[in-house]
């Protein structure tokens, strides 16, 4: 298997999952039918930011780990993908908690409008409630991180280093400098063999070699 370009799946999946949630996050989550007077006739809308509004937080996070996981080494790498699989805990609970009880997640805009802050007075004046697809994207993008983290903290050491290209500089700057330290200290040894040749030559034509 190309490991390197299982990581470049891997950390388009988890930028892809995080755009998903903070889409999700700006978007209509439910309609709500009040008893009391409003300005929409057919409906209270209720955005992810106000049924859900920490999800921001976390789709930021997850842009933040995956460039995090496209710089770091393999024991950090490993680290954030356990973190990615809690950000996908955190989402999911987050988002299936809202989406269960549109009610209580709405208890803020309904008690701007009604200046109520008792949310069982509040279940009182909601008659019907409905929802549109966004949690449920967002609930799938939160579970879908679970595995993307949980493939990340086994794979992690076989994606390589991003720092191997300067590694195989600094190997060639190595070698060459004991390649320099080599022909130094070769240098020397062949002056002296020089020199004795010399004094070998001066001996067979009957002259001392040590007078100068």
């Amino acid at each position: 298997m190309n490991y390197r370009k299982f990581k470049s799946y891997t950390l388009t999946a988890t930028f892809v999952l995080s755009a998903l949630i903070m889409v999700s996050w700006s978007q209509t989550w439910f309609f709500l039918s009040v008893t009391f007077p409003t300005e929409n006739a057919e409906g209270i809308p209720v955005s992810g930011q106000v049924a859900a509004p920490g999800l921001s937080a976390w789709g930021l996070t997850g842009f933040a780990l995956t460039a995090a996981l496209a710089l770091s080494s393999i024991l950090i790498r490993r680290i954030l993908g356990v973190f990615l699989f809690i950000l996908g805990c955190v989402v999911t609970f987050t988002t299936v908690t809202a989406w269960s009880d549109p009610v209580s997640a709405a208890a803020t805009q309904l008690t701007k409008l009604s200046a109520i802050s008792d949310l069982e007075t509040l279940r009182t004046f909601v008659l019907t409630s409905s929802s549109t697809a966004w949690p449920g994207v967002a609930a799938v993008a939160g579970v879908l991180l679970l595995p993307v983290g949980t493939v990340i903290v086994f794979t992690a050491g076989k994606w390589g280093t991003a720092s191997r290209k300067f590694d195989r500089a600094e190997s060639k700057a190595s070698q060459a400098s004991s390649s320099g330290q080599l022909m130094a200290t070769q240098a020397p040894v062949a002056d002296v063999s020089a020199t004795n040749i010399d004094a070998w030559d001066s001996l067979s034509h009957g002259t001392d070699p040590t007078i100068n």
